[in-house]
């Protein structure tokens, strides 16, 4: 956010300042899939589908073009009065085909231990509109077969929490013994 005199102003989220916002991990051994992506399927489904057949429990996925007949999604929006700093915006769904053209995700858990996709993408309708914002996985209807590429994360786990300082639910991390986090 820009002020008035070009100056960027610093925003200040509720919590506490982590010592550490952002870890940098190498993955070892880490292994890449092509999975399939099935045509009348949500997302969320033909995704986690593949993943219990792998054994995977945290992962990045990326999908660079697949038809959707169907797709709900959030964009972000100022937060209000004692919200964190951005917060989503109600839901949006578009109910006609489009395509998407490129998105990334992260895979971990929620707190009841199933899988939970946070995904943002792009994707144009027929008449060359574009959108993105944050997708709604479960409510994402595959049009058409199709492919998405699926990275391992197998020396960590991803369980969704409250981030003490964003005050937003995100993932949090933690490494297994046969890995060390960054000191």
């Amino acid at each position: 956010m820009m002020t008035e005199a070009g100056r960027v102003q610093l925003l200040k989220h509720a919590g506490p300042v982590a010592p550490v916002r952002r870890d940098v991990l190498a993955g070892r051994d880490q292994k890449a899939y092509r999975i399939p992506l099935r045509r009348g399927e949500t997302l969320y489904a033909s995704v986690v589908h593949s993943l219990k057949a792998l054994d995977i429990k945290a992962a990045a996925l990326s999908i660079k073009a697949l038809r959707l007949d169907s797709l709900r999604y959030c964009m972000t929006r100022e937060g209000i009065g004692d919200e964190p700093l951005a917060a989503y915006a109600p839901p949006r769904t578009l109910s006609e085909p489009s395509i998407l053209i490129g998105s990334g995700a992260t895979v971990g858990a929620d707190q009841q231990g199933s899988y939970f996709i946070h995904c943002h993408g792009f994707v144009v309708t027929p008449a060359g509109v574009m959108i993105g914002g944050h997708f709604l996985t479960e409510d994402c209807l595959i049009g058409e077969d199709g492919v998405a590429y699926l990275y391992a994360l197998d020396y960590l786990s991803l369980l969704i929490g409250i981030d003490p300082e964003i005050k937003t639910t995100v993932f949090q991390p933690t490494y297994h013994e046969t890995h060390h986090a960054p000191d």
